[in-house]
């Protein structure tokens, strides 16, 4: 299993997930440990979600891992479930203490941001 953790700085777990380039990612061995293994920038060629939000086919680089984020909204973790990627939002910012708490299926959730029509972070 594969854990990305969105993160603006590689320090704390961020929000603004569907805009974000910058991930911690892990990999999950069979003893449920987890090792961090990738500071991943999505380069600028590539698509971020927020590009990709009618569009479920381009590959992005965290498909069929598990995401933490300290903020998403729920157009956003429904897209991304149809990618394969379950979203965990949560308040605990220490990116190695989040992936602890998910693997111990303890890590404090939050829920997505309601969808509004009028979201300036919605339109197209």
């Amino acid at each position: 299993m594969k854990i990305a953790v969105n993160s603006k700085d590689f320090k704390t777990v961020t929000g603004k997930a569907g805009r974000s380039r910058h991930f911690l990612i892990y990999e999950v061995d069979a003893a449920q440990q987890a090792t961090l293994v990738e500071q991943l920038t999505v380069p600028d060629e590539q698509p971020i979600f927020h590009n990709l939000h009618d569009d479920d086919t381009t590959p992005h680089p965290i498909d069929g891992m598990h995401l933490i984020t300290t903020e998403a909204g729920e157009g956003f973790t429904e897209r991304l479930a149809r990618r394969q990627i379950q979203v965990h939002i949560t308040s605990e910012t220490d990116p190695d203490t989040a992936v602890k708490l998910l693997l111990a299926g303890e890590l404090p959730a939050i829920a997505p941001t309601p969808h509004r029509a009028d979201d300036e972070d919605c339109q197209h």
